[in-house]
């Protein structure tokens, strides 16, 4: 089972060749088809391009121009993060249709690493609230316990770790965004010191304190 396994355990079998970044994407995409309609964690999750990515991934690997140890591995974003051509939603009907005309700052810095983009994640409509329940997209629920909320607003990005269906994710932190869903999820999430990643393509709530982060299985 690949899905189960750290970023770290994973980069370690792409480099042996035990593996191909296929094979991640593939099993992560059959077991988000069974997981994912108890718990919504995405607001987009477009299984061709993931493929596509993993598939780049491999062709760079086996040609020996790997962008980096982390090359193939996926992650999922919060939908407040700007990902080019890709809807931006921010858990509101009101941007529904739109789709970001650039990359943000992380995104850029993920593709530059080959890191895949699985998809955008729910949360809390314009990241305003604590327990990703005001979503226009539907309620995403703790992947532990269906009948409990996963924090929020970053509870998108935290579920998907927390369920397996991501290695890890993206959230942003204003009050507690990032680290409530990582406490009530039982994953590891960091606000990082404020200015230390780039808040370029973050959606603002208050940009004097947004600060975008990770969640992950362990530290």
């Amino acid at each position: 089972m690949l899905y189960n396994k750290s970023m770290r355990e994973l980069s370690e079998l792409l480099d042996k060749k035990e593996i191909k970044s296929l094979d991640i994407a593939q099993e992560l995409i059959s077991r988000t088809e069974k997981i994912e309609p108890k718990i919504h964690s995405y607001i987009t999750f477009d299984q061709e391009n993931f493929l596509e990515q993993s598939k780049k991934s491999d062709e760079r690997r086996a040609s020996g121009k790997s962008l980096s140890k982390f090359d193939g591995i996926p992650v999922a974003l919060k939908d407040n993060i700007a990902v080019k051509d890709v809807k931006l939603s921010c858990g509101s009907k009101i941007l529904g249709d739109f789709k970001s005309p650039y990359n943000a700052t992380v995104t850029e810095k993920l593709a530059e690493s080959g890191f895949l983009i699985s998809g955008k994640t729910n949360l809390d409509e314009f990241a305003m609230g604590s327990t990703t329940e005001s979503s226009f997209y539907g309620v995403t629920k703790n992947p532990h316990n269906t009948e409990k909320v996963p924090g929020g607003s970053s509870g998108g990005s935290a579920a998907a770790v927390s369920a397996s269906l991501v290695p890890a994710s993206l959230g942003s932190d204003t009050g507690g965004s990032i680290r409530l869903p990582a406490s009530f999820c039982g994953v590891v999430g960091i606000k990082p010191t404020y200015g230390r990643v780039s808040r370029f393509g973050l959606v603002a709530y208050a940009s004097s304190l947004d600060q975008i982060g990770t969640f992950a299985r362990s530290v």
